[in-house]
């Protein structure tokens, strides 16, 4: 009985210490253990005010939301370019990406938001970047027939001729995803590979 409840104790204590330590780690207008930040739901619901409110309240630009998407991630998904601009301007990291490695200038080109592909490019957004499938937002965009998207990439000087990690390009996903407006776009910027 004796170690039965010593062994709870050891239990009951590593619980309390990993709680006080993520407690610690929420920062000052952060998370709580049983909720999320306030940044992150007001980026989530769009709302610019209440987004400029959580950051002079102590929100980290770069806090991180369900599957480790940050804000600025959130924002780019949702093609809020005054939200995007905010979060730069307080210190969010344009290339910081989630666990598939997708970035927010991936998540703008995805749904096909030239707006905030423009934005994130002017503070140094690495165009090239792939994600843990190899694929750049010239390939996501690409895939998924985001001809604006494709085009504003294209003009900013994304490589075409980059393979994902199963060697097809961004050419490749058009054609395989019967992109036909894509395909055109790439045609006319002169690519055929």
């Amino acid at each position: 009985m004796g170690r039965l409840l010593l062994r709870y104790y050891r239990v009951l204590s590593s619980i309390l210490l990993l709680a006080v330590v993520l407690w610690s780690h929420a920062g000052p207008a952060g998370a709580d253990l049983l909720g999320s930040d306030p940044l992150i739901d007001a980026v989530e619901r769009g709302n610019f005010r209440a987004v400029q409110k959580a950051l002079l309240e102590g929100s980290s630009a770069n806090v991180r939301g369900e599957q480790s998407r940050s804000a600025l991630m959130l924002a780019a998904n949702l093609g809020a370019v005054d939200i995007v601009e905010l979060l730069l301007s307080h210190g969010a990291i344009v290339d910081l990406a989630e666990a598939e490695g997708n970035t927010a200038l991936i998540y703008a080109a995805v749904n096909n938001f030239d707006d905030v592909i423009a934005v994130l490019l002017a503070v140094g957004a690495a165009i090239d970047h792939g994600n843990r499938q190899g694929e750049t937002a010239l390939m996501r965009a690409a895939r998924t027939g985001s001809g604006s998207a494709v085009s504003a990439l294209l003009a900013a000087g994304a490589d075409p001729s980059l393979t994902d990690f199963t060697g097809r390009t961004a050419l490749d996903l058009a054609r395989e995803n019967r992109r036909n407006r894509v395909i055109q776009i790439f045609r006319k910027a002169g690519v055929d590979r």
